[in-house]
């Protein structure tokens, strides 16, 4: 893994390192102002971009609960083709140090598990691994017309359901084609298919079925440990996404649409749609329905993923904005024919109630609701705070609580800093705090690991180039 990273950033170093971008892997491309009149010059007017990363974390358990901290350093270089006709050639490589850290390896004595948050800096299939933490995150030929974006081979894709989340030391990666369309002034549509992936918190490339199981695989039904992992059968995920933003078809509106035909596995559809009600004030509606595909992943029935369900959620928020404010009341509500389930290792729900360290996938027959602030001081400053609390199934409800999750009452503060000065253009630091508590539930210790009952702060310093 390390010499294949190696050998890509000495090529991305040969190949323009003068010419940077401060952009992320993950952002759209700037307009192509470069000429290009031979094949060379492709290469010598590419762009290298990329970050440095250094990321703190800790975090404060319960009573007699370990309490766990870690500090993760590494960095990303990317490598970018001038465009020839359209086509172009990406490449980027990540790779992270465990600078510093309580044992990753060591087993909480209550819990029996490992630290959760501050393993996820590194590598979850091996606590041990403190060096070897290189990928090669996405390496694509990409075509772009006015008429058409493609990419085929590894790269980043942001939808509701799968997504980057670039907030840790590596993202979720995909490997497949993506076909985008541009219907009408401002309707895209987007077609894809993956059928590998990288989840985030890994170093490996897995096929679709070997990665759904990477990360905790919960109970099941029965509250016996989940069978599927390692069984799970799928050639990959057909993604379909219609998105229609404001002064398309009525000012003030935004819609999108999105399916995940997940091959044996199941068919998830996705909407939501946002509108002003009044100058400042607007309102949003979302809804998921999913149902079992094929088998679920297996034919028996103790080794496939996606139970026979047919579950559903709904999701609406009113939020109030201004240049500087942005104020927000979010609910989410999970029905109860089973448990919102999608594979997490390919990405993290983007929900109106969505928070940090507030992942819902895996429950059923429960709700969310979250008030969130956020204060723009000035393009360099930012703050954030919500509060949150949820309603959750008990714990040995094992047909709507998939991964032991508990009613809790959440607290979060974010602060992102951008310095002013010329000389630090490029740095940004982020302090983010997350608390949560459950008073008056009555919950056995080892449920609380990391669930509740705990402080968890980072710490972010990156560089970007």
């Amino acid at each position: 893994m390390r010499n294949r990273f190696t050998l890509a950033a000495m090529l991305a170093a040969s190949m323009g390192w003068g010419t940077a971008s401060a952009q992320k892997h993950h952002e759209a491309y700037p307009p192509d102002t470069v000429q290009v009149n031979s094949v060379q010059e492709v290469f010598t007017k590419g762009t290298v971009h990329g970050h440095v990363r250094n990321y703190f974390m800790a975090t404060w358990n319960h009573r007699e609960l370990s309490d766990n901290y870690a500090n993760a350093i590494g960095a990303e270089i990317a490598y970018k083709t001038a465009r020839f006709h359209g086509f172009r050639v990406g490449f980027a490589g990540l790779f992270t140090y465990n600078l510093f850290s309580s044992g990753m390896a060591h087993r909480d004595p209550i819990t029996g598990t490992h630290p959760k948050l501050e393993l996820e800096l590194f590598d979850v299939e091996d606590p041990e691994n403190k060096a070897d933490l290189d990928r090669l995150d996405e390496l694509y030929l990409e075509y772009k017309a006015e008429w058409l974006h493609a990419k085929a081979g590894r790269f980043s894709f942001t939808s509701p359901l799968m997504n980057p989340q670039d907030t840790r030391m590596k993202p979720y990666s995909f490997q497949g084609i993506s076909l985008q369309f541009p219907v009408r002034e401002k309707t895209l549509l987007t077609l894809a298919w993956f059928d590998h992936f990288s989840p985030r918190s890994t170093v490996e490339w897995f096929k679709a079925g070997a990665s759904i199981g990477t990360f905790s695989a919960g109970v099941d039904a029965q509250g016996n440990p989940s069978g599927y992992p390692h069984h799970t059968s799928t050639k990959g995920v057909a993604v379909t996404g219609l998105q229609v933003n404001s002064d398309a078809a009525q000012p003030g509106i935004h819609a999108e649409v999105w399916n995940y035909w997940i091959e044996n596995v199941a068919n998830t559809s996705y909407g939501r749609t946002t509108i002003e009600l009044a100058p400042q004030v607007k309102a949003g509606i979302e809804g998921l329905y999913q149902v079992q595909a094929g088998n679920g992943g297996n034919p028996e029935e103790a080794l496939a993923y996606f139970p026979d369900q047919h579950q559903w959620l709904v999701g609406s928020q009113l939020a109030y904005e201004t240049g500087t404010w942005n104020v927000s009341l979010n609910y989410l509500h999970i029905g109860g024919e089973g448990h919102f389930l999608f594979p997490r290792e390919w990405g993290r729900e983007q929900f109106f109630a969505t928070i940090s360290r507030g992942r819902m996938e895996g429950t059923g027959k429960s709700d969310l609701l979250v008030a969130k602030v956020k204060k723009h001081w000035s393009d360099r400053l930012s703050v954030e705070a919500a509060a949150s609390k949820s309603w959750m199934p008990g714990l040995d409800n094992y047909t709507h609580n998939k991964y032991g999750a508990v009613p809790y009452i959440g607290w979060l503060a974010d602060l992102n800093y951008s310095p002013a000065k010329p000389v630090l253009k490029g740095l940004n630091f982020r302090l983010l705090y997350v608390g949560r508590t459950s008073p008056g539930t009555d919950l056995p210790l080892k449920a609380m690991y990391y669930t509740t009952n705990f402080h968890n702060l980072s710490f972010i310093t990156q560089l970007n180039f």
